[in-house]
């Protein structure tokens, strides 16, 4: 016997909608929404990642319809970018003359900087912000952070976009911010109990006149490493703390002195342009890569070495910092050096204008994009903007990310920070006690 509902059409369910279908329709709302899209059921909280979990970059927004902070998440599985909504928007940048940019991030942070155009009003050349868009708080910095004559076009040249770090949990009364505003000099902004001060450092002679490439905090936001284009690193200390109502000076030291890299990364690290430092998991690591657009290098593996050595235009490098270790018995100490790394301890690590965020790989959606032992790092393109990458550690291979739309204007990662995550513990204490037909009629009203 037949039944009549046996003729009637069959409908998929909520749950078992394609997961860039569900990105797509968690992407149109903003954090809040998002929240709730993650709790209406497991495969929907499996295909999207945790809101803090979410790799974001600014985006150019040539309509200037979302203010000068406009920012997009990756999706991969809907193989596009989404702006992010619901971010608050900055105030400390509406006297600048000229148009904003982003020039650093950290723990839910950035750093947008303007240009003040020749002859006017203003006293100081840029303006530079401090500014978390998920609470609207703005911190003014010194505006020798900026150097805006240092600016070119990505694809005119090798050197680093501007780059500003800065420590961790930051206030307007206790801070320190570093940045390299031209090759060889490097501003620093000291803030301690509300007590301010900024100077500019000539580093050709501290550092045998090589080029500046990269600057990265410590986790306590107390010593800052510079590194330079040949590879050499030096600590910068900063000495935070007032001494009889004054700061004490800033130290600068090698971390390694002499030739440190074993054969062939000596000779690499002359050829690679684009470097980058990592501290993560207790660790400091270096990447090296030949940009794109510079084509291959041939060039004799050492000095006792003619077999020539080719470096691939896009090849990546990864060595990682060995500090001295205590002599064995009968044997002498080990110094300090640098060593090939076959991984990055299962860690994503995202570099770029940002101080480099390394997230360990975790579940939850997250493995959308968040890879362990993977590289996320910008490219610069011939139209005048950028596009991500992502070189696994363990095939050696770069991918590249999907284009995002309009073009992304500054080579950083932002994060959400931690904060951000509480405005979904009330829909995924819901979904734990609600059915799912229940969470899909609360997104769908």
């Amino acid at each position: 016997m037949q039944h009549a509902d046996d003729d009637m059409p069959t409908h998929r369910r909520w749950a078992d909608l394609h997961a860039g279908l569900v990105s797509r329709v968690a992407d149109l709302c903003a954090l809040r929404g998002y929240a709730s899209c993650r709790a209406v059921c497991a495969s929907w909280r499996a295909a999207l990642p945790p809101p803090t979990s979410r790799p974001l970059a600014p985006v150019a927004d040539t309509a200037s319809r979302h203010g000068p902070l406009s920012l997009a998440v990756c999706s991969v599985h809907a193989q596009r970018w989404s702006r992010l909504l619901g971010l608050r928007q900055p105030s400390g940048l509406a006297n600048a003359t000229g148009a904003s940019r982003c020039v650093g991030a950290r723990d839910g942070w950035v750093v947008l900087a303007a240009a003040n155009a020749k002859g006017a009003a203003a006293a100081a050349a840029s303006v530079v912000l401090l500014f978390n868009p998920v609470t609207g708080v703005e911190i003014p910095l010194h505006a020798s952070l900026y150097d805006p004559n240092c600016e070119r076009a990505p694809a005119a040249s090798t050197s680093p976009a501007p780059k500003v770090v800065f420590s961790p949990c930051p206030t307007a009364r206790d801070l320190a911010a570093v940045s390299i505003c031209r090759p060889n000099r490097l501003a620093v902004q000291r803030t301690t109990d509300g007590h301010s001060s900024a100077l500019v450092l000539d580093t050709a002679a501290l550092m045998d006149s090589d080029d500046l490439a990269d600057v990265a905090f410590d986790g306590n936001g107390r010593v800052a490493y510079c590194l330079t284009r040949h590879g050499a690193v030096h600590v910068l200390r900063l000495n935070r703390r007032r001494h009889r109502g004054r700061l004490r000076p800033i130290e600068i030291e090698p971390l390694v002195a002499g030739a440190v890299f074993p054969s062939p990364y000596d000779t690499i690290a002359r050829f690679t342009d684009a470097k980058n430092l990592v501290l993560c998991g207790g660790a400091l690591y270096q990447v090296w890569r030949r940009p794109s657009g510079a084509g291959s290098a041939v060039a004799p593996a050492g000095i006792c070495d003619q077999q020539l050595l080719r470096i691939p235009e896009g090849a990546v490098f990864v060595l990682r910092y060995e500090p001295p270790a205590s002599a064995a018995a009968g044997g002498s100490r080990r110094p300090p050096c640098w060593s090939e790394s076959k991984d990055l301890g299962g860690h994503a690590v995202f570099l770029g204008a940002n101080d480099a965020a390394a997230a360990a790989r975790c579940g939850d959606g997250a493995a959308e994009l968040m890879r362990g032992d993977c590289l996320y790092y910008w490219a610069s393109r011939a139209e005048g903007d950028y596009e991500a990458f992502v070189y696994s550690m363990a095939d050696r291979m770069s991918t590249r990310l999907p284009p995002a739309t309009g073009g992304v204007s500054s080579p950083l990662w932002y994060f959400l920070p931690a904060g951000a995550a509480n405005v979904e513990a009330t829909t995924t204490t819901a979904m734990e006690a609600a059915s799912e037909e229940v969470s899909v009629a609360v997104i769908t009203v």
